[in-house]
């Protein structure tokens, strides 16, 4: 997983302590949902994305291709997931 430099500008800005977790979770049209959380400490096998961004590794193996950018739409600011290969019918989830 790669962040782009308005994400990682956005994540900087919002968040002043911890870190922003990205873990991928069941759920949604296609199978699997991104979920962001903040977290207070790193947990046994989080992996370091960027200085205040992690993520545990099954969550990594299915987000390698994927890219964290940030949105600044003034009626829906967000962060995007930008995945190839994918399929999603609602826009929030994805299938493999």
């Amino acid at each position: 997983m790669t962040l782009t430099e308005k994400a990682q500008e956005q994540i900087n800005q919002t968040l002043t302590a911890g870190y922003l977790r990205v873990a991928v979770d069941g759920g949604g049209c296609s199978g699997y949902q991104i979920v962001l959380s903040k977290a207070t400490d790193l947990s046994d096998g989080d992996q370091l994305i960027s200085n205040n961004v992690i993520s545990d590794p099954a969550s990594l193996a299915l987000l390698t291709e994927v890219e964290m950018d940030y949105s600044r739409d003034p009626f829906a600011p967000s962060y995007v997931f930008n995945m190839p290969h994918t399929r999603c019918g609602c826009g929030s989830s994805f299938t493999l």
